[in-house]
């Protein structure tokens, strides 16, 4: 079992954790995760105590503490689910279509520009601009695939 620790100051490390649950038995370990794009700290950690008895006395015994001036939430850690984050609805739900919805996308396959005359070249012979974002030039965030008809529709 482990504990999570969560709302803790950005500037927190691992040994104020460490030092936080030491009163309460051996501490066996202590991580604090970091962001994966910038190696920031993501403003939580897992401690894992010697024994079971230790973490149940720490998790209670640390409701309502601070550190840093910051109230902690200390409870015990849920186990990973197997596929990672996100989880809910299909994202064929997101707007009509794969692709679609998130930051008011468009809605993929037949979604919101499809079927309604609206013409955007990407510029090149033979291939389908698959954004539906605003703006003449290929751009971030934007993909191309070829056309399935074979040639060239203007």
């Amino acid at each position: 079992m482990s504990i999570f620790v969560g709302n803790l100051p950005f500037r927190a490390e691992q040994e104020d954790v460490a030092e936080l649950f030491a009163p309460f038995g051996a501490v066996a370990n202590c991580s604090l995760p970091l962001e994966r794009d910038t190696g920031r700290k993501r403003g939580f950690a897992f401690v894992e105590m010697a024994d079971d008895e230790s973490e149940n006395r720490a998790i209670d015994g640390l409701q309502g503490a601070e550190l840093r001036g910051r109230p902690l939430r200390i409870n015990k850690a849920e186990p990973r689910t197997a596929g990672g984050g996100g989880g809910g609805a299909p994202r064929r739900a997101n707007g009509g279509g794969y692709g679609g919805g998130g930051y008011g996308g468009g809605g993929g396959y037949g979604g919101a520009a499809a079927g309604r005359g609206v013409d955007r070249p990407s510029g090149a012979s033979g291939w389908e601009d698959r954004s539906y974002g605003s703006g003449d030039s290929f751009g971030d965030g934007r993909s191309r695939r070829r056309r399935s008809s074979g040639g060239p529709q203007d």
